[in-house]
């Protein structure tokens, strides 16, 4: 009996520390996959991983797809609950929502019977005081019981995990975590194409999500320069984003604290309306 987290990790350097930090309460061994990061992330993994060798598990894997990637590290978990984490995603590790309460909650449930679970993330996007309102919560199955017979598949724009008609649902709405939206419009770009060359699975034509890129850029945002289509996919995302309320949604995790008194992104206003972002790791 225990939990595994599995992450797989792309180019999460800004994040990939508080997220491990925040949960280490609820795992008894972190299990990462790196897809190839080119940013620093896999680096800073190593040294956790040389560090703790037993607890934090790293496997460097750029050339998987990414659904042979999440059931690459699915399958070298070894404890009977295993809960997807992203590089990006931070818990609460004190108060009312402390992840040591959701771990608690998971080892008291009935071993002998399979469950996937629902958890409700807070989402941040544009920068740490601010959400992008189509979508202020994300509700995913982010932990089940292990078996082999429980795998990712590929059905359309976004992975899933296909499940036995025996698991049995359960629904924990409790924000135990924030989901950190928060990226370089590079990176931004890039997710934007992404989605599309997943749901289009055109891989002989472009096998590599590059091609796909260079195929579209001029199309959708007028200019084959990336760092000028960069600005202008994120401005286009600026028109929905709003304040974040803390009294609707909670209040922060403690591990992300020091990066809002000191934050690397910010949202620039220009007659009460976001407008453009500061952005870091430029000049």
């Amino acid at each position: 009996m225990g939990v595994s987290v599995y992450m797989r990790v792309k180019d999460e350097r800004d994040w990939i520390i508080p997220s491990i930090n925040s949960i280490r309460p609820i795992a008894d061994e972190i299990c990462i996959a790196d897809n190839g990061s080119s940013d620093g992330t896999y680096e800073l993994l190593s040294e956790l991983a040389a560090k703790e060798k037993d607890f934090i598990r790293l496997w460097r894997c750029p050339e998987l797809k990414h659904v042979e990637l999440s059931n690459f590290i699915l399958r070298k978990t070894r404890y009977h609950y295993v809960l997807r984490w992203d590089g990006d995603m931070v818990a609460h590790t004190s108060g009312e929502f402390d992840i040591r309460k959701l771990r608690n909650r998971l080892l008291e449930l009935n071993p002998r019977i399979f469950y996937v679970i629902y958890l409700r993330h807070i989402n941040l996007s544009g920068d740490l005081s601010h959400q992008d309102r189509r979508e202020m919560v994300h509700i995913e199955e982010y932990i089940h019981t292990y078996s082999k017979n429980a795998y990712f598949i590929h059905p359309g724009r976004f992975e899933a995990v296909k499940f036995p008609l025996y698991y049995r649902p359960l629904f924990w709405y409790e924000p135990y975590a924030f989901h950190v939206n928060v990226k370089p419009r590079l990176r931004m770009l890039k997710r934007f194409f992404w989605e599309e060359w997943m749901e289009k699975k055109e891989y002989n034509t472009y096998p590599n999500l590059e091609d796909y890129m260079k195929s579209r850029i001029q199309e959708i945002f007028g200019t084959d320069d990336e760092t000028e289509a960069a600005r202008r996919c994120l401005k286009e995302t600026l028109i929905y984003h709003i304040p974040y309320d803390e009294k609707k949604f909670g209040p922060y995790p403690a591990l992300l604290i020091p990066h809002l008194n000191s934050p690397i992104y910010s949202l620039e206003y220009r007659d009460g309306r976001p407008e453009d972002r500061r952005e870091p790791y430029e000049g």
